[in-house]
């Protein structure tokens, strides 16, 4: 997840947000989300859970700590990346394909894998996921963390019969300086998509989902969002603009049908400047509905960008949680 917008855009969007509530309806279009958020004592993970686990634990450590930084400056671990995650996928049962992202003097990858639907096949679902990391940071909950996730929907969904098709895709050159410019794999790839006229009617990010924390106090926000959401991290984030509501409704709805871990959800206005932090924005430029997954990044994790974003410190009982539900609405999205 790239870095927060200067101090005036953070200004104007925090206004844009106030006059949002302040005005009729703000509040029941940017915070009221259907179904009901998980509470309580979550059931054990069970035999196939502890399994998901172990996985995901695997997949992420590898990442931040056998190859460690993934960017331009260390192309050679980019490229490790790229080729740990197509392996991963194969040996989920899928022919991950790789799709050329020029970035100056050199070329890196999206790495992407098909999962065909049996009827709408003209209305596309696009998951993603960036792989690559800032200078300085191993980067294990940004962004191994979503990776890892992406890795294992591909695995839950593999034998699941789709109406749409899905297109799951780990993304390059998500992190400063590529974001917003050519070089962005998720921006080359929906550049590409609306190129070739595909109707995607939804794309969802996975940026960071493996820091939680049930302590009080543990999860901020920008004013006036404290307001009205919990102090505790323990939460998933659903988050989207105006114009991509009905499908950050359609999610959470489904992601709550099936969740044993709190979930929360924001429509905001897009003078917000923090709600364009991921890969979901280059889907906006193209006019794509899309929206971000995330356990918040800065607001929660306080080793984020840094050296101390290690494998370790992330939480893979609730990433296991949070894969489970996401390959069960992500099935219900597929299907007429």
């Amino acid at each position: 997840m790239k870095r927060t917008r200067s101090p005036l855009a953070t200004v104007l969007g925090v206004l844009g947000l106030v006059c949002v509530l302040v005005l009729g309806g703000g509040y029941w279009l940017m915070l009221h989300m259907p179904g009901t958020s998980f509470r309580g004592k979550p059931p054990p993970l069970g035999a196939e859970g502890e399994e998901l686990r172990e996985r995901l634990h695997r997949h992420v450590r590898v990442l931040s700590d056998e190859i460690g930084e993934r960017h331009y400056w260390r192309p050679e671990a980019l490229e490790a990346a790229a080729d740990y995650i197509e392996g991963a996928l194969a040996e989920a049962g899928h022919r991950p394909r790789r799709q050329e992202v020029p970035a100056g003097s050199r070329v890196f990858h999206n790495i992407e894998v098909l999962l065909p639907g049996a009827g709408d096949a003209d209305e596309v679902l696009v998951v993603g996921a960036h792989y690559d990391t800032v200078r300085g940071s191993p980067g294990a909950d940004d962004n191994a963390s979503g990776v890892a996730v992406l890795i294992e929907l591909a695995r839950e969904l593999q034998r699941a019969e789709l109406d749409r098709p899905l297109r799951l895709v780990a993304f390059v050159n998500e992190e400063a300086p590529f974001f917003g410019s050519d070089a962005m794999g998720s921006l080359h790839y929906a550049r590409q998509a609306k190129a070739e006229g595909w109707n995607v009617v939804g794309m969802i990010s996975l940026e960071m989902l493996g820091y939680y924390s049930d302590e009080p106090g543990s999860q901020f926000y920008p004013f006036p969002l404290d307001l009205f959401y919990p102090d505790r991290g323990n939460f998933l984030a659903f988050v989207t603009h105006l114009g991509s509501r009905r499908l950050l409704h359609q999610a959470i709805g489904e992601f709550r049908r099936h969740a044993t871990i709190p979930s929360e959800g924001l429509v905001a206005p897009p003078q917000m400047g923090e709600i364009h932090r991921s890969d979901h924005w280059a889907f906006w430029e193209m006019d794509f509905p899309a929206m971000m997954l995330t356990d918040t990044a800065n607001f929660r994790n306080p080793h984020y960008h840094g050296p101390s974003d290690t494998h370790e410190r992330l939480d893979y009982v609730a990433m296991a949680r949070v894969t489970e539900a996401l390959a069960a609405m992500l099935e219900s999205m597929a299907q007429r």
